[in-house]
């Protein structure tokens, strides 16, 4: 079974400074922004088979627990993944270890329909000595409006995220995530096959702190995202922005992509 919360991709390791009134402004706003954008590509790589990944991660995952998937929609009936893994790829060391327990919500019918739960933590260690520590705790919920989509995961999540570079002074960035990230196929797919071209959405709240500045966001995706299978983080155009209210001022946090594995953050105020 594949992880559904993890995608241990070389990420930006940008460290802003913190503000001093504790409200997140543009000095912190790239870290922010970094971290929104990898929560969107965890839940993006997140929509196809939930079995996929046991046996080639045998090596470092237990599984266990009831695996049985009789109604052949990739959702096992009740299961749970213990990881202990390392990876090593062009220079960076990526570790995970932890659980996740996944329940299909509906065991007879095929149906995008189950609840996942999560305890992970993850290290990445770049060539050059900087490192991503990320811990997720909390649960996703899959549902679907109709046979034919859309296909939808409501994410509950506190997430933290330490960005220590190789030089420079390491940025804390913690989030409290309530949102729904919503995927609609371009062409037919079925729940738990291999995932197909599609559009995405994210929305609904996203509460994060940078060191002591902190924001409480709205998140919008005035640009769809583009879902594309073949790439590795899945997302490969779109925009999403988090929005919120500080001293009479609004300002918004913006992610950009421009490619499979290319995006920028931005910040304005209003």
């Amino acid at each position: 079974m594949r992880t559904l919360f993890i995608s241990l991709a070389v990420g930006s390791m940008a460290v802003g400074c913190v503000a001093k009134d504790g409200s997140l402004g543009r000095s912190d706003s790239q870290s922010a922004g970094d971290a929104l954008g990898n929560g969107i590509e965890d839940s993006a790589a997140s929509f196809g088979p939930m079995n996929g990944g046991a046996t080639a991660d045998a090596a470092c995952v237990v599984l266990s627990g009831d695996i049985a998937d009789t109604d052949q929609d990739s959702i096992p009936a009740n299961a749970r993944l213990t990881f202990n893994c390392t990876a090593v790829a062009l220079g960076y060391t990526g570790t995970l270890t932890g659980t996740e327990t996944v329940v299909d919500d509906q065991p007879t019918a095929i149906a995008w329909a189950f609840t996942a739960a999560a305890d992970l933590h993850a290290t990445l260690t770049g060539p050059f000595g900087g490192t991503i520590v990320r811990d997720w705790a909390g649960q996703i919920k899959a549902t679907q409006g109709s046979a034919v989509g859309p296909f939808s995961l409501d994410r509950t999540l506190d997430v933290s995220t330490v960005f220590t570079p190789p030089a420079g002074r390491a940025a804390t960035v913690t989030e409290a995530n309530a949102w729904t990230i919503t995927y609609t196929p371009t062409v037919s797919w079925t729940a738990g096959a291999v995932v197909v071209a599609g559009n995405l959405r994210a929305s609904g709240t996203w509460d994060v702190t940078v060191g002591n500045a902190s924001a409480n966001a709205t998140l919008s995706t005035p640009t769809p995202l583009t879902m594309t299978p073949t790439c590795a983080t899945r997302v490969t155009a779109g925009v999403v922005e988090g929005t919120y209210e500080e001293a009479g001022q609004t300002r918004t946090i913006t992610v950009t992509w421009t490619g499979c594995g290319q995006r920028t953050v931005t910040y304005a105020e209003r």
